[in-house]
C-alpha cells in the first residue's frame, strides 16, 4: 500500500549528541517505529544551513497508522537508550499529517521543507520538476497521535504542531538548494542521512 500520512518531526539536537543520537536513530529507534503495523518507511536528515536540526520523516499507510495500540505501546515503555535521548530534544515539532498532494515517490538525497499556515499557497506546481524526487503537501491532523505517553514526559518542551508543510526531495543538495532560492527562499534544506524501509526489516530477519 502506498503511503497516505507522514509523521514529520523537526528537532534540534546539540552537536556535542550527534553521535550517540544518530546511532540510536539509525540502529534502534527507526527499526522500533518502521517495524509498527502500517509504518513503512523512517528518513533522517541534517540540516544544511543549521547543522543542529534534524528533520524526521515516517511514511505510512493512513493516519490511523499512529494510533495503534502497538504503536501507543512502545511510546509508554521507551527504552533506556530512548530516555536518555529524549530529554536531548529541543525545538521539537512533531505532526501525523495526511499526505494532501503528491507528485513522484520515494526520497532523495536532500529535502526542502517550508512549514506554513493552513492557508498559505504552497509551491508545490513549481517544485514538481525534473530535479525532484519527490514533492508533498501536508495537512497537519492536530488530533491523531497526540495522547499522552512517556516518551513526550522525557521530552523538555512541549511539542509544537504544523497546520501544513511542504517537503520536497531532491537528487542533490545543491538542487534543493536552487529550488529554494527560487521558489521557497523561507524554507529550510537537509542532506539525507539514513533511511530504513519495512522492505528493509523484512529482509533482515
Amino acid at each position: 500500500m502506498k503511503s497516505q500520512a507522514v509523521l514529520a518531526i523537526w528537532v534540534d539536537i546539540d552537536p556535542s549528541d550527534d553521535a550517540l543520537f544518530e546511532y540510536w536513530h539509525s540502529r534502534e529507534h527507526m527499526q522500533e517505529r518502521v517495524g509498527c503495523p502500517g509504518w513503512l518507511r523512517g528518513s533522517r536528515f541534517k540540516g544544511i544551513e543549521t547543522p543542529g536540526r534534524y528533520l524526521l520523516l515516517y511514511d505510512a499507510e493512513t493516519a490511523a497508522t499512529f494510533e495503534s495500540d502497538i504503536y501507543y505501546t512502545r511510546l509508554r515503555s521507551p527504552t533506556p537508550m530512548s530516555r536518555a535521548i529524549f530529554p536531548k530534544f529541543r525545538d521539537t515539532w512533531r505532526t501525523v499529517c495526511n499526505v494532501e498532494q503528491r507528485w513522484g515517490d520515494g526520497i532523495g538525497a536532500a529535502a526542502l521543507t517550508l512549514r506554513m499556515a493552513a492557508a498559505n499557497t504552497a509551491p508545490f506546481d513549481k517544485l514538481a520538476a525534473p530535479e525532484t524526487a519527490r514533492v508533498d503537501l501536508l495537512a497537519g491532523q492536530s488530533g491523531i497521535g497526540q495522547a499522552h505517553t512517556t516518551e513526550k514526559d522525557l521530552r523538555a518542551n512541549t511539542d509544537r504542531q504544523i497546520e501544513r508543510a511542504l517537503v520536497a526531495f531532491f537528487w542533490s543538495v545543491p538542487a534543493a538548494i536552487a529550488a529554494r532560492d527560487r521558489h521557497a527562499p523561507e524554507g529550510e534544506v537537509f542532506a539525507l542521512r539514513h533511511t530504513v524501509s519495512k522492505a528493509d526489516l523484512e529482509h533482515a530477519q
